[in-house]
């Protein structure tokens, strides 16, 4: 008599078209968004990116596997774990737990994730990171693509920021150039020199 019960070889080529096994509570979820499967048991809540119904490895699996197992991955998976936490506190269904811009600040999202974009307000599309903003008709960049026709802006605008260093360094060590305060003797010749001069430019008058 044939046993009711799949075999061994029945077991196998069913998981090999199944693309993660489900069984009792344990439930297998597809994350579009991370384009694999994670686990959700409905009786416990817990959510896990690890598969409890696969059986154990081996111990005889090379230490290298493991290694290699570990490092980026694990903390992707600690945030995609961390995110499905938050999910299941706020009542969301985890497997839509990515549409929730709030659940992946509140997650810890490493900053390599993290990116910005421009669009054009017209339109909508994307436009490219170099593309104009909103500071290309300010005031100043309007002066400076006019004066660029001219002369070489640019270059005028490092000239004169060497030559206030320059002057900051000097000052600071003491070098800088200091008015001279005229002394009386000064004054006096000034007014000799202002009084002659006077006297030359009416002197036709006198003649």
């Amino acid at each position: 008599e044939e046993s009711a019960e799949p075999s061994d070889t029945d077991q196998d080529t069913t998981n090999a078209h199944a693309s993660f096994p489900t069984a009792g509570s344990w439930q297998a979820i597809w994350s579009p968004q991370h384009n694999t499967y994670y686990f959700y048991n409905s009786e416990t809540k817990e959510t896990t990116w690890v598969n409890p119904l696969q059986p154990a490895t081996s111990e005889s699996e090379p230490s290298s596997s493991s290694t290699s197992q570990s490092g980026p991955s694990t903390t992707i998976d600690s945030h995609y774990a961390a995110l499905q936490a938050n999910a299941m506190a706020q009542g969301i269904d985890p497997s839509l737990a990515h549409l929730d811009p709030s659940l992946a600040s509140s997650s810890g999202v490493p900053s390599n994730f993290m990116y910005t974009a421009k669009f054009n307000a017209r339109t909508g599309a994307f436009a490219k990171s170099d593309s104009r903003d909103p500071t290309h008709l300010s005031e100043y960049e309007r002066a400076k693509r006019m004066s660029e026709f001219y002369f070489d802006v640019g270059a005028w605008e490092r000239d004169v920021e060497a030559r206030n260093k320059a002057e900051i360094e000097a000052e600071a060590e003491g070098e800088g150039k200091k008015r001279k305060r005229p002394t009386k003797k000064d004054l006096e010749r000034f007014k000799e020199q202002k009084r002659l001069k006077k006297i030359a430019k009416t002197a036709w008058l006198r003649t």
